[in-house]
């Protein structure tokens, strides 16, 4: 399955799972109300912080797979492998659901601040909420080696489905079985159990076939061993990534009440639509960067890796800019909620733009990971964690969702201009000032110039109809895509192409 193909299933299937998570969200607002809608934005902070213990087993499983498709007969070392994790990730997910139950009383108690809710259902739900991240963090195994395998269209559209059940089967039963929260989180376990049986059934029947016969359950330390480095290193960066993008979170959940941690929930759901939208590219291109150099084609890896990056800056710090400059009329549109408008514009608009930065700043990992060597990806994750994990905690504790917000993205703006010319440096040398001077900032620049005369013009009021609203700032959104994307040389080269051919047409008619 080519790049582009791949690309494109993964866009699909991103914004189709964002959107149908804007539209829904505010619904779930509605019925389920602040509080208990708060409890499912515990449940995602929940969920993100118990990805520590997947140690860089699932990248390191993607990755194995795409090299092994690289390789001849790659995937006979590479079932072992996967035998092996499975037996890794049955214990940690069995550790997961007894060390949550065990402490479900204390997180009810001692954590959630909540005014309305029984602790009795807060306990049941947080137990709940445990047995759940173990089914989706145990399929994500599998999930990670069906992408590895670039089965991607195929699991764009399991996606898909399986996101309708989790949204609009939820929403079904708030609307006309139960609002009970309780309910709410019995139905997502079961669509997880079901995600869990979909992903291992497929991964298995697209394993290539191989000469040995590997029992079902088994373990090889040799093949283990021989991919730690790796998984270690990924496991390492993932704890220090969750650090930097969570730390706030969780320290907000214990400032705020459970209601307005529901508020700060929906901003970071709209945050996080930046970073969504990265997610496909990044999907599309790490198997094939990995591939490539696996092959030594590494000026083609580098053509992919330009190109990507390119259409990366287009969309994602397009869309980065729109959320941030129209923020109050946009969680308006979304909510018709004034309240939360107001109460999130100064917010959404930090954590939007520095998301933008972040998924630009990105693409050095993706270089990391291809070559296979993640030591500057450690060392450079330790001294942003180092530096940001207590700026994050002094600005969240003192200046609340605000302060917590202008450190992101600060931060994200000075580690991006220091840290990938030094990853560049090291990997390719020669290729960094081209890159960023040719390739991506005359992108930014006209992004920045043409969103600024954007909202000079086009200034939007939280008192016009919400549909109205909403159309408006997905025009603006569009005209600054297309004025942008004339900055971008493989989008310009195709418009003058088209351009030459069609005069040439013309000029053979007359």
């Amino acid at each position: 399955m080519s790049v582009k193909t791949n690309t494109i299933a993964n866009y699909i299937g991103q914004i189709y799972m964002m959107l149908i998570g804007i539209v829904v969200t505010p619904l779930y607002l509605q019925y389920l109300g602040a509080e208990a809608y708060g409890l499912v934005g515990f449940f995602a902070l929940m969920q993100a912080w118990m990805n520590l213990l997947d140690m860089g087993l699932s990248p390191t499983l993607g990755r194995q797979a795409a090299y092994a498709r690289g390789q001849i007969d790659g995937f006979e070392t590479f079932k072992y492998l996967v035998k092996s994790f499975e037996v890794i990730f049955l214990v940690l997910a069995l550790i997961i659901i007894c060390a949550i139950y065990f402490l479900s009383d204390w997180i009810a108690l001692s954590w959630i601040k909540s005014e309305t809710i029984k602790v009795e259902t807060l306990v049941y739900c947080v137990v709940l909420m445990g047995v759940m991240i173990g089914f989706r963090w145990f399929a994500g195994l599998y999930r990670s080696g069906i992408n590895g395998l670039e089965y991607q269209v195929w699991l764009n559209t399991a996606n898909i489905i399986l996101t309708s059940l989790k949204f609009l089967g939820a929403l079904f039963l708030l609307i006309f079985i139960s609002q009970d929260v309780r309910h709410f989180f019995e139905y997502q376990l079961c669509i997880g159990l079901i995600e869990l049986i979909i992903f291992f059934l497929y991964f298995y029947k697209k394993l290539p076939l191989t000469k040995s016969r590997i029992p079902f359950f088994s373990f090889n330390f040799n093949v283990v061993r021989s991919v730690a480095p790796f998984a270690l290193g990924v496991a390492y960066t993932a704890s220090i990534w969750i650090l930097i993008t969570q730390t706030d979170k969780l320290i907000l959940s214990t400032v705020l009440t459970l209601s307005e941690f529901g508020f700060f929930s929906l901003i970071a759901l709209l945050a996080s639509g930046v970073t969504m939208l990265a997610g496909p590219i990044a999907q599309a291109i790490m198997p094939r960067l990995t591939m490539l150099l696996a092959q030594d084609r590494k000026d083609e890896m580098l053509k992919v890796y330009t190109v990507s990056s390119q259409v990366t800056v287009l969309f994602i710090f397009s869309l980065a800019l729109i959320i941030g400059l129209y923020a109050e009329p946009l969680i308006y549109a979304w909510t018709g909620d004034i309240k939360a408008a107001k109460w999130g514009s100064d917010i959404l608009i930090w954590f939007a733009l520095g998301n933008g930065v972040l998924s630009i700043g990105a693409f050095q990992y993706y270089l990391q990971s291809a070559f296979g060597q993640l030591k500057l990806h450690v060392i450079g994750s330790t001294i942003s964690a180092i530096i940001q994990v207590p700026l994050i905690y002094y600005a969240a504790t003192n200046h609340g969702a605000v302060g917590a917000g202008m450190v992101w993205f600060g931060f994200r703006c000075i580690w991006f201009f220091v840290w990938t010319p030094i990853v560049h440096r090291y990997f390719v040398p020669g290729f960094h000032l081209k890159w960023l001077c040719k390739d991506i900032i005359p992108i930014i620049i006209t992004n920045v110039i043409t969103s600024y005369v954007l909202f000079t013009f086009f200034e939007f009021s939280i008192d016009e109809n919400r549909l109205i609203l909403l159309i408006k700032m997905i025009v603006i959104g569009l005209v600054l895509i297309a004025i942008t994307s004339l900055s971008v040389p493989v989008v310009r080269n195709l418009f003058i192409k088209k351009y030459l051919l069609i005069t040439s047409l013309m000029k053979g008619s007359g």
